[in-house]
């Protein structure tokens, strides 16, 4: 009688060697169902970096600058077109100049600590912002600015209970748009013309002091304020520029003398290994993390050998998040090939489950059976992996997290249920 025998094989990051038992027992008389353990030195983590990430068409603004411990610092900033709905016209002799400033609108979005200060500039662009060939605009691109600053302001944000950020401009800029509405001057006749005339804005954070980065949404408001005094009391009244055009947000880094550093090429890897076990996931940073599980095709050689199923357990470095560090609740899943190509579509994410009582076994699980038994079945030899993202806004946020590939009891692995059949 042929009995079928079930069991566990587990494929972790450190390296175990093999180790395997078996108890027998019982089934309703008809057989013995037997357990077995196994576990080998296979998944292998690596960080990898994306060559560019579309910025042009992103859902915020980001604005900020923090050096994170492991990852180094991490910059952002905006440029924007703002523009009038119409010609601008200010006929009235009653109407004075009051002031111009900059409107910016939280849109909710924080990462790292808020409680710090932080400091924005804004800076006139001297230069079209237009986006390339391609249509698009990247996280690397960059417009020509005036080094003076047109305004500033310190703060400490508070993107969950104030819904905006308002940075005052030099009264002589102000004066001169309110003197060319007055005048109907041409470069205020339509938003194609005022562009000529006003190409745009940069918005950027002090990068000498490590604060909190921030999202804005993608409308702020320039707006010249006058006063009219041909009602009592005094009205004070706006015109509204809003920045309706092209933008774009560039993201720059600082990785020090890690081995990130020399992660330049988006065809490349850096091993766990060279960055004291541990793999990378960095919005905005373009940081992904690739895991490779080696060693299936040689599990086909396992005679009567069948995968039932198979889990991937991604483990966090312990306490690596926190209030301002949240950890994602889910990532995104591809296959890609040993150049980080996109090969095909992966239907699951990979869900957190959180160590809610001590905060350090904290995990994300994943269903990788079809990616195995792929694997498994692939006659010609490859290198084909995992590759990991964060959901959210990717190219305009700056969430990040710490893989863990070798970490005692909290090791990444790969569980795999499986069956073989004995005669």
């Amino acid at each position: 009688m042929r009995n079928l025998t079930f069991g566990i094989l587990l494929i972790v990051a450190a390296s175990c060697g093999v180790d395997s038992t078996e108890t027998g027992t019982s089934f309703f008389n008809e057989g013995v169902l037997d357990y077995s353990y196994s576990d080998t030195s296979s998944v292998h983590l690596a960080t990898v970096r994306y060559d560019k990430l579309v910025t042009g068409d992103a859902a915020r603004l980001l604005i900020g600058s923090h050096d994170d411990e492991r990852l180094g610092r991490l910059t952002s900033a905006a440029y924007f077109q703002v523009m009038p709905a119409g010609a601008v016209t200010l006929k009235d002799d009653d109407v004075t100049f009051d002031y111009l400033a900059l409107t910016l609108y939280h849109d909710g979005y924080s990462y790292y600590d808020t409680t710090q200060e932080m400091t924005l500039r804004v800076h006139r662009v001297t230069e079209e912002i237009a986006v390339n060939d391609d249509g698009y605009l990247y996280n690397d691109d960059s417009f020509t600015i005036d080094e003076e600053p047109l305004g500033s302001l310190t703060f400490k944000p508070r993107p969950h209970n104030s819904d905006s950020v308002e940075i005052r401009m030099p009264d002589a800029l102000g004066q001169e748009f309110f003197e060319k509405a007055k005048e109907e001057d041409v470069d205020l006749s339509s938003a194609a013309d005022f562009l000529k005339y006003f190409h745009g804005l940069q918005l950027l954070a002090d990068s000498t002091v490590s604060a909190s980065l921030v999202g804005f949404a993608v409308e702020p408001e320039l707006r010249l304020y006058y006063k009219d005094r041909s009602v009592t009391p005094v009205e004070q009244k706006y015109i509204s520029f809003k920045a309706s055009g092209v933008r774009s947000v560039k993201v720059t880094t600082d990785r020090g003398t890690s081995a990130l550093a020399d992660l330049t090429d988006p065809y490349d890897k850096v091993n766990a290994e060279e960055t004291d076990d541990v793999s990378f996931i960095q919005a905005g940073g373009g940081l992904a993390l690739r895991v490779e599980i080696p060693y299936l095709r040689e599990l086909k050689q396992v005679e009567n050998f069948y995968v039932l199923r198979a889990v991937l357990e991604l483990y966090t470095v312990r306490r690596s998040g926190g209030d301002y560090t949240p950890m994602p609740s889910q990532l995104m899943v591809y296959p890609v090939d040993r150049d980080n190509v996109v090969i095909g579509q992966f239907d699951a994410q990979a869900l957190l489950i959180e160590d809610l009582d001590l905060g350090r076994d904290n995990r994300y699980a994943l269903d990788v059976t079809s990616f195995v038994k792929t694997q498994m079945e692939t006659v010609a030899l490859n290198n084909n992996a995992l590759l990991f993202t964060l959901t959210d806004n990717f190219p305009v946020s700056a969430n990040r997290l710490y893989a863990a590939a070798a970490s005692g009891n909290y090791d990444t692995r790969v569980r795999i249920y499986y069956a073989t059949l004995n005669n």
